[in-house]
């Protein structure tokens, strides 16, 4: 065997060995630990691949490519370990959101960089064995392995414009703020609640604001339009209640006559946090609500509020965060919201999740007029046309932006999923601007048919 040979042998089963016992030493990382093991053991079965690519280079170039190769795994070990002696939210703005942004805008680089090398692979293996196959009828020598160098040139060009792309985002589109208008014309809605307007605003993020300019920017764009009510549909916040507070202020300067209402969305739980015991965390959680309070928000809990224009009535529900998907947690109690309104024959309902309108909303409260949510950020990219919407977002979302509508039991339902505010995770929009959503509810007229 030969000694590189050896050599990799050796670096996996220390691999695996690390990935166990750093899951035994830490476990509340394990999950880290067992994702970064499997990270390290995919970049060594992929470097074959990378270094017969890079070996006919010039040294300069093969150099500045294999930096690029590890650049983002070596990144990510660095940023494991500071992370763990210093937990991100403790991190100076600046750091803890743009320092997470470049490395998955990295890690984007080498994953599409890989898929090509891969598609690369995978067409070279029909063609060595068709070439084989003639060597060993002709009775000549085996030829040299042949493998696609347009998949990998075109992978690394792709990739490369790609992330500059996503880099652009970070500067030009991430607090391009858009207002989208839209009117939802009901049959019998009450002459009262005609012309109502109501600004949504949903996953302000503001662990991930450095500054609280555009936030103000965002907050007169709202006052402008002169909303009777103003709804947000979760996500305050990362990680912790505490990156709210320096914003505390400026949110205070919304103006609505009929109120502000809010609901919580699964970062608002503070379930992403390793605390040091149940009470830290019951207390960051009872501190946002706290906030909620005293900004002259209110928090509905599975709860409702009535709502009086013109003699009539519209019933405001709010629900904890539900979701089909588990792993954002099913804390929302619907029946329990609607107690005491289910005469009331308006209700507009507030869910974080848009997977609820179609797992339990659409299901069993056909009387539920107008459901709005966020959560999905339309994956703060994607496109939108007149004629054509795409975005990554619809991989796992059936429903990810914009206005839905569908006929139930002889009645309209609808949902609005809101595009977000703010940003997680990459600080960047591309194709997708954040969003302040302004709905008015009228009266339709009769159909003269």
């Amino acid at each position: 065997m030969k000694i590189k040979q050896v050599a990799i042998f050796f670096l996996v089963v220390l691999i695996v060995v690390a990935t166990i016992l750093g899951g035994e030493i830490f476990p509340k990382y394990a999950v880290r630990f067992v994702f970064f093991g499997a990270l390290l053991l995919i970049d060594l079965a992929c470097w074959k691949i990378f270094r017969k690519y890079n070996e006919e280079k010039k040294f300069w170039f093969r150099g500045m490519l294999n930096i690029a190769y590890w650049l983002p795994v070596l990144a990510f070990i660095a940023f494991l370990i500071i992370s763990y002696f210093f937990p991100i939210q403790t991190w100076m703005p600046v750091l803890r959101i743009y320092v997470p942004g470049v490395l998955i805008v990295l890690f984007i680089w080498k994953f599409i960089l890989l898929i090509s090398f891969l598609i690369g692979e995978l067409i070279a293996i029909p063609v060595n064995f068709y070439r084989n196959r003639k060597a060993e009828i002709d009775d000549e020598e085996y030829p040299k392995p042949w493998r696609s160098q347009f998949f990998i040139t075109a992978g690394l060009i792709t990739a490369t414009s790609f992330s500059l792309l996503l880099f652009s985002g970070f500067y030009f589109w991430v607090y391009d703020f858009k207002v989208q208008r839209l009117t939802i014309e009901v049959e019998d809605l009450p002459t009262g609640l005609s012309g109502v307007k109501i600004v949504q605003l949903s996953d302000i993020h503001l662990g991930s604001w450095i500054s609280k300019k555009p936030l103000e920017r965002a907050v007169d764009s709202v006052n402008s339009l002169h909303p009777d009510i103003i709804v947000f549909t979760g996500d305050m916040v990362n990680f912790v209640t505490s990156e709210a507070f320096p914003f505390k202020e400026t949110l205070e300067k919304l103006k609505a006559p009929l109120g502000i209402y809010a609901v919580l969305g699964n970062h608002d739980y503070g379930d992403y946090v390793q605390w040091d015991s149940y009470e830290d965390h019951k207390k960051n959680n009872l501190d946002l609500q706290e906030l909620y309070k005293q900004m002259g928000w209110k928090l509905l809990k599975n709860s409702n509020v009535l709502i009086h224009m013109g003699g009539d009535s519209l019933a405001l529900i709010g629900v904890e965060n539900w979701s089909s998907k588990k792993i954002w947690g099913q804390k929302g109690d619907l029946k329990k919201a609607l107690a005491g309104v289910s005469a009331v024959q308006v209700k507009v309902l507030l869910s974080h999740d848009p997977t609820h309108w179609d797992n339990e909303v659409i299901r069993k409260y056909p009387d539920i007029l107008l459901t709005l949510s966020g959560h999905t950020h339309a994956m703060q990219m994607g496109l939108e046309l007149r004629n054509f919407r795409w975005s990554p977002a619809k991989w796992v979302f059936d429903r990810w932006a914009g206005l839905y509508t569908l006929e139930n039991q002889g009645k309209n339902q609808y949902l609005n999923v809101n595009r977000g505010l703010g940003h997680l995770g990459i600080p960047a929009r591309i194709g997708i601007r954040p969003e302040i959503t302004l709905i008015t509810l009228k009266k339709a007229k009769p159909d003269s048919n």
